[in-house]
């Protein structure tokens, strides 16, 4: 089979050719080229992408292609006589390259025989694992470690060739079954020893049981007997109890006389408390009748009563002469003066003394009218600027007189509402004290009576649960019942019982040991026939290794010479792939692991590729890829390695993938080699 042109969308590789011919193929390309992306695609499109691995280090991750695209590939391949289409594309992101197709070149024929599963295997042969370790060499991990079906491959060339199965999974298979049955002192025979031993046991624990329950069943009937006497006399003395403390509830009030002593408690104290409320009501109403009172008493007016006040009000002033008075003084006045005028001219003295008269007494009546008029005016006035200031002065001290008479009136009212209550008070505790009288002489206060009630209501209460325990002790005495060394003896008992239950007997015992001894018999010869299997498949396998480790070294060791031309003349190897060497001209043997890291990837190269002689199949033919395998060879043995790998590309394809130009160098104008760059 050989690989003509690949189309890959992996990684950094986007939409990227890579044709190749029969033959070594020299890929070269720089670090970060895409060397490992091709190999790594090359692995996905036979054996498809593993889907179950987490991690950024997994392929499904880590060769996600850059520019976002979705994951594809396409490989035209030579198989035969035949061309082949084999493509991978992404339909799902959970599943990249899941949608699988092969069909034969130009056409849309799907190749019979290859599924997306299984198609590296057809294609190349092998598994991937086997592949993997032999075909598919990369720098790093040059050296081999063991695997089922590498094994198993070898397994089927030099023995019958049948791959089902191999040497470690046989062992294993057989060490299961040898440990399921004995492995120290767990498995199957271990556990039928000790169920036998127990069960041999069992036979004297019955008669030791039966003897056992015959002692506890007498030491039951005696404990019972002493606990009907001691429930008997238990009984007595609860019932004396009771009959005391009955006689102590009798003698204190029952609920009934202590609810109405309690209410007429209540009763007497709801009264005091309004006593005290009225009385409180008499002081704060006579404390604000004395503060009215001297606010009264910075009037002016006081101590003035309404009475005199009205008096003071309706004082009336005597009134002034009137103006016709005055005018008629005066017109007598004016009469006289002008009749005395008139005589004054007239010798008549009696007439002159006459008009002299006259006139001198309308004068002075006139003079004494406006005096008095004057005088009279100004005392009336002065006596309505005292009312009017008195009219004022009354506006407040009037609502305030009759404020100050409503609280006297209403201070009376509450002195003897006061002295109402504390008469029904004296008459409601002489009541109480007494009915309490009838049980406590002592009672002569409403504290007195408080705490007779309260005192009374403990006892009752006190005394009430006493006698419910006391009852209820005596019901629960004079129920059947089983004390703690009973209880205890039945439980032994019962326990025993259950054992001898349990044992089932002598006779069960016996068939149980016959049956156990039978299994264990069977099970013993299981585990010698599976001993003397297991012994002959590890002389079967050390045969076998006899015959593939030497032949296995002794072709690694050609190759080896052939690609380094030194003195290894001798490579051996176990199942597990650790090589040693030894030389021509050194008999002692080496271990890989202290061989230099040139030569150590020289020798893996080496045994790599032997085991490809071995395991790959020659109908198949699969190609060979090797990613800077060869980096840390030194000229002269790279040399003589690219002449080994130009003469095995005449019988299968090879590709080198290598980021140094020392092999395109050296291999340029080879016949069958093809040098590409990236």
């Amino acid at each position: 089979m050989r690989i003509l042109q690949a189309n890959a969308t992996y990684g950094k590789l986007n939409q990227s050719q890579l044709s190749l011919h029969p033959g070594l193929n020299v890929i070269c390309a720089p670090n970060e080229g895409g060397k490992s992306t091709w190999s790594r695609f090359l692995l996905a499109m036979f054996y498809g992408l593993n889907t179950r691995q987490r991690g950024d280090l997994a392929d499904k991750n880590r060769f996600q292609p850059w520019n976002g695209s979705p994951m594809q590939g396409k490989l035209e391949l030579s198989v035969g006589s035949d061309r082949l289409t084999l493509s991978r594309r992404t339909q799902r992101a959970d599943a990249p390259l899941g949608a699988f197709s092969c069909t034969y070149a130009g056409t849309d024929t799907p190749a019979s025989g290859i599924d997306a599963l299984r198609c590296g295997e057809t294609l190349l042969g092998v598994p991937q694992s086997v592949y993997q370790r032999c075909a598919f060499i990369s720098a790093g991990s040059m050296a081999i470690d063991a695997d089922a079906d590498l094994e198993r491959r070898i397994n089927a060339l030099i023995s019958t060739g049948e791959e089902k199965i191999s040497f470690s999974q046989a062992e294993s298979r057989l060490k299961k079954q040898l440990h399921q049955r004995k492995y120290n002192r767990s498995g199957s025979i271990p556990l039928l020893e000790s169920e036998i031993a127990a069960l041999a046991s069992s036979q004297a624990e019955v008669r030791a049981l039966s003897e056992q329950e015959s002692l506890l069943q007498k030491q039951l009937r005696q404990a019972q007997e002493e606990q009907n006497r001691r429930r008997l006399a238990r009984q007595q003395e609860l019932q004396a109890r009771i009959d005391k403390k009955q006689r102590l509830l009798n003698s204190l009030p029952d609920s009934a006389a202590l609810q109405a002593i309690n209410e007429q408690s209540g009763a007497v104290r709801s009264m005091a408390e309004q006593v005290q409320q009225s009385r409180d009501a008499a002081a704060r109403q006579e404390r604000s009748m004395q503060e009215h009172l001297q606010e009264l008493s910075k009037n002016p007016l006081h101590p003035m009563t309404r009475t005199e006040l009205e008096a003071q009000l309706q004082i009336q002033t005597k009134a002034p002469p009137q103006v016709t008075q005055l005018l008629i003084s005066l017109a007598m006045g004016l009469c006289g003066g002008g009749f005395l005028w008139y005589e004054i001219g007239r010798p008549q003295i009696l007439w002159l003394c006459a008009a002299c008269v006259i006139t001198a007494l309308a004068a002075g009546n006139f003079l004494r009218l406006l005096v008095t008029r004057i005088r009279l005016q100004q005392v009336r006035r002065r006596e309505l600027r005292r009312q009017e200031e008195l009219r004022k002065l009354a506006e407040s001290y009037l609502p305030m007189l009759e404020e100050l008479e409503e609280q006297r009136t209403l201070l009376q009212q509450r002195n003897q509402a006061a002295e109402d209550g504390e008469q029904r008070l004296r008459a409601a505790l002489s009541s109480l004290l007494a009915l309490v009288q009838k049980w406590d002489a002592s009672a002569h206060t409403a504290t007195d009576i408080r705490h007779f009630v309260q005192q009374a209501s403990r006892q009752r209460e006190t005394l009430a649960e006493e006698l419910r325990q006391a009852q209820a002790e005596l019901l629960q005495a004079q129920m059947p019942g089983a004390d703690d060394l009973s209880t205890r003896l039945q439980q032994q008992i019962a326990q025993v019982q259950g054992r001898l239950a349990a044992l089932g007997g002598t006779e069960e015992a016996e068939r149980q040991i016959a049956h156990k001894r039978a299994q264990l018999w069977q099970q013993q010869a299981e585990y010698d026939a599976l001993t003397a299997a297991l012994d002959a498949l590890r002389n079967a396998n050390t045969t076998l290794q006899n015959r593939f480790s030497p032949e296995l070294g002794r072709r690694t060791a050609e190759i080896f010479s052939d690609m380094t031309g030194s003195d290894w003349t001798h490579i051996l190897l176990d199942r597990e792939f650790h090589l040693s060497a030894e030389s021509s001209s050194d008999p002692t043997r080496r271990s890989v692991q202290v061989l230099s890291s040139g030569t150590a990837d020289q020798l893996y190269l080496a045994t790599r590729l032997a085991i490809c002689e071995m395991v790959l199949p020659a109908e198949q033919n699969p190609p060979l890829i090797l990613d800077d395998a060869l980096l840390a060879f030194d000229d002269e043995r790279l040399h003589k390695t690219l002449d080994y790998l130009a003469q095995l590309g005449k019988q299968r394809q090879i590709l080198l993938f290598t980021c140094q130009s020392r092999e395109a160098n050296y291999l340029t104008g080879h016949d069958g080699v093809r040098i590409v760059r990236l």
